[in-house]
C-alpha cells in the first residue's frame, strides 16, 4: 500500500496521478502530489516508479518492484 508522498519533493509534475490504475492520487492546489484514497492501492509501483525526484514512497519493506507492463512508465500504458 501507498505508504506516503513527500511534498518538500515533489514538484507537481503529476506523473504518479496520471499513471496510477486506480485514481489513488490527486494533485492538491498547490499542484503537490497526495494520497487521496489510500484504501484503493494496489501496491502496483508504478507511482513510484515513474516519480522522477523519489516522492513517493509505496511501502519501506519491499524487495524488488514488480515489472510493470511495457510502456506505463513512458506514459504509453494509460
Amino acid at each position: 500500500m501507498i505508504q506516503s508522498i513527500d511534498r518538500d519533493a515533489c514538484v507537481g509534475c503529476g506523473r504518479c496521478v496520471e499513471r496510477c490504475p486506480l485514481d489513488t492520487l490527486r494533485l492538491d492546489a498547490d499542484g503537490k502530489a497526495y494520497i487521496a484514497y489510500p484504501e484503493d492501492c494496489m501496491t502496483c509501483y508504478i507511482c513510484e516508479l515513474g516519480c522522477p525526484v523519489n516522492a513517493v514512497c509505496v511501502h519501506p519493506l519491499k524487495a524488488v518492484p514488480p515489472e510493470v507492463l511495457p510502456g506505463i512508465l513512458e506514459g504509453k500504458g494509460r
